[in-house]
């Protein structure tokens, strides 16, 4: 294999575009099969792979079948370049699991080149209204293909550009990224320069543990402004994530985490982050944390802003007591059942009262009765988390930029100190279902309907202030830096009182 490669150009004859018209054109999604050229320059040859095994949703290769057509064309001098199949309708580039496969197929064949055809079926399945998508391939990496664009009889042909496999087999995504888009940053923030004091979110950090279906709420961060991002998460997207978070076809099948970091960088190519493909449990020990976190936790804890995105609860009281041992702000989000409503609470050391555990006492007394949750994302939609992470974007600038500068975020965290807890009616129907008349109180049927905001006042939790034994977490002191460097270990959140 050569390191430097000249530029390569495809032709696809009409006779094979009738052919993919005729066979994967004209069936339900996730059909496919083989491309060949008798002169290193035309796709002259296609096999339509009839044995594959199809659902309308994946497509398995009969690979056996597959392999003996190729043997049988190498003999004639045919080559084999590259593959061809379905996806369902809006999705028209190669998945996470198609460059898989591509990278198997380019080593197991030592291809120098790959062509990747996506067809867009029709929804009458008829061929002659179908779409096809080129792409190519020079090496086996899922990052680095080529997008041809959309190839028909009018446009059949598409070139590979010359590229030096030296200066590029090593190249970063990010670095990837700078030499396709050399835009400059400043260009990238023209708009919003008045509004967020780049300088200072430059330096935050923004940790979020669950990453699903906060997916949104993240690049919205990343498009404000900030450019560190710590990411954890231990799972994968699935198909049925597409229906109520930001997931895209391509995302199917890969860490959470990775597919967030790549949407990042595709919004700023100059953010650092980093990725952990894990879950918090028992397992990872307060001085993990420390470690996974970095130096400053210790040197500017107020620049952190720990977000507990995921939706088991054990997992969220345990970031809230992390927040509180090491004095950073923290934030956590909830969808409730069907996504009829949802609630952020929020903490600031020295400005905030109330601790989280506070502000959620209700919810750790249930578990520490036994409560089991059962709630899913099932029925939510994606409409009411697209609500929630715009609430969450708002509350985490305001945290972030609290008294930093001349902005309107600044001073917002001062008015609110004592409501760290905001609830979103997103149904009619949602204090009926919820069982709660807070949103009937605090606004007027006559001007409310759905879509409404609260902020619920709070206080701690203390026998000062009526409750029947102060706060296990905060002991109602009032004053959340009292507990910075007191808490000797947060898997015990659940159960201890320090």
């Amino acid at each position: 294999m050569t390191n430097k490669k000249e530029p390569k150009t495809y032709i696809i004859t009409e006779e094979v575009l009738s052919r993919i018209r005729e066979t994967v054109g004209s069936q339900i999604p996730e059909t496919g099969g083989i491309l060949g050229s008798s002169d290193g320059k035309h796709v002259d040859h296609f096999y339509f792979d009839v044995t594959a095994s199809v659902t309308g949703a994946t497509y398995e290769p009969d690979c056996d079948k597959l392999n003996l057509i190729i043997q049988k064309w190498y003999e004639k001098g045919i080559e084999f370049v590259g593959f061809i199949h379905s996806h369902p309708r809006g999705a028209v580039k190669p998945s996470d699991p198609d460059n898989l496969y591509t990278t198997k197929i380019m080593k197991a064949f030592e291809m120098e080149w790959f062509v990747s055809l996506i067809v867009q079926v029709h929804r009458s399945l008829k061929g002659e209204k179908a779409k096809l998508f080129a792409y190519g391939y020079y090496l086996a990496d899922p990052c680095c293909y080529f997008e041809f664009g959309r190839i028909d009889e009018k446009n059949p042909s598409f070139e590979f550009p010359a590229i030096d496999l030296d200066a590029d087999w090593n190249c970063s995504y990010q670095e990837a990224l700078a030499k396709k888009y050399p835009f400059s940053k400043d260009e990238l923030n023209e708009r919003n320069k008045e509004l967020f004091p780049a300088n200072v979110l430059a330096r935050k950090t923004l940790v979020v543990f669950g990453t699903g279906g906060s997916i949104g709420f993240v690049l919205d961060m990343a498009r404000s402004g900030v450019t560190n991002f710590i990411l954890v998460d231990g799972d994968k997207f699935e198909p049925h994530n597409m229906s109520n978070q930001r997931v895209t076809y391509s995302d199917i099948g890969k860490s959470k985490v990775e597919a967030l970091k790549e949407r990042i960088l595709n919004i700023n190519m100059e953010a650092e982050v980093r990725n952990f493909c894990e879950f918090l449990d028992n397992s990872i020990t307060d001085e993990d944390f420390e470690k996974l976190i970095g130096d400053q936790l210790h040197k500017n804890s107020k620049d952190i802003l720990i977000c507990a995105c995921t939706d088991r609860f054990e997992a969220q009281a345990r970031l809230a007591a992390l927040a509180m041992k090491y004095g950073t702000p923290f934030m956590a989000p909830q969808i409730y059942a069907g996504g009829v409503g949802a609630e952020v609470a929020f903490s600031y050391p020295g400005v905030t009262p109330s601790c989280p555990r506070c502000v959620l006492k209700s919810r750790y007394d249930a578990y520490k009765n036994g409560y089991k949750n059962t709630v899913t994302s099932e029925c939510t939609p994606i409409s009411a988390i697209t609500h929630a992470n715009a609430l969450e974007g708002q509350i985490a600038l305001m945290l972030l930029l609290y008294h930093e500068g001349d902005n309107r975020y600044a001073t917002m965290l001062d008015k609110v100190s004592n409501r760290n807890l905001a609830l979103i009616k997103m149904s009619p129907d949602a204090e009926n279902v919820l069982g709660i008349n807070l949103f009937h109180d605090a606004v007027d049927d006559t001007y409310s309907f759905f879509g409404e905001v609260v902020w619920i006042p709070q206080v701690p939790v203390s026998e000062a202030n009526g409750f029947d034994e102060d706060c296990p977490l905060c002991h109602g002191s009032g004053d959340l830096t009292t507990l910075i460097g007191k808490i000797t270990d947060t898997r015990r959140c659940m159960e201890w009182k320090e």
